[in-house]
């Protein structure tokens, strides 16, 4: 299994007001800089925003299904360029299970391009999972 998720964030972000006008837009976490986490205290203000919850299938759709995702919300990207707030879409891939024992995503040169041409980072992230008895 694969998920994406949208990151962004920087210190003195005022993701409040940007997301008051993005009212569309349904993050799964957001997070004010100086607030209290597990260890230590948010050195940014941001928010993560599911883009694909399960990317099961190719190698690929994941990421196509992403930037499908990204796509619609372009005047969000694009007032986040604007306000140089740094972006990065995360593929988490869930590992060890028998059903999921190693995972791969396959990134084309036309889709890493395209991230880059919107100014957003890739990241890949595994998640270890395990069989439930």
């Amino acid at each position: 299994m694969t998920v994406a998720v949208l990151r962004a964030q920087a210190p003195e972000f005022d993701v409040a007001s940007v997301l008051d006008r993005f009212p569309d837009c349904h993050p799964n976490a957001v997070w004010l800089q100086g607030e209290q986490r597990l260890q230590g205290r948010h050195s940014t203000s941001g928010f993560n925003l599911t883009l694909v919850e399960d990317g099961e299938g190719t190698l690929h759709g994941p990421v196509a299904a992403a930037r499908r995702q990204l796509e619609v919300l372009a005047p969000l990207l694009m007032e986040l360029r604007q306000l140089s707030v740094p972006c990065v879409v995360d593929f988490g891939l869930f590992v060890g299970s028998a059903l999921h024992f190693a995972s791969a995503i396959h990134f084309p040169p036309d889709d890493v391009r395209w991230f880059a041409d919107q100014g957003i980072a890739l990241a890949v992230s595994a998640y270890p999972t395990a069989d439930e008895d």
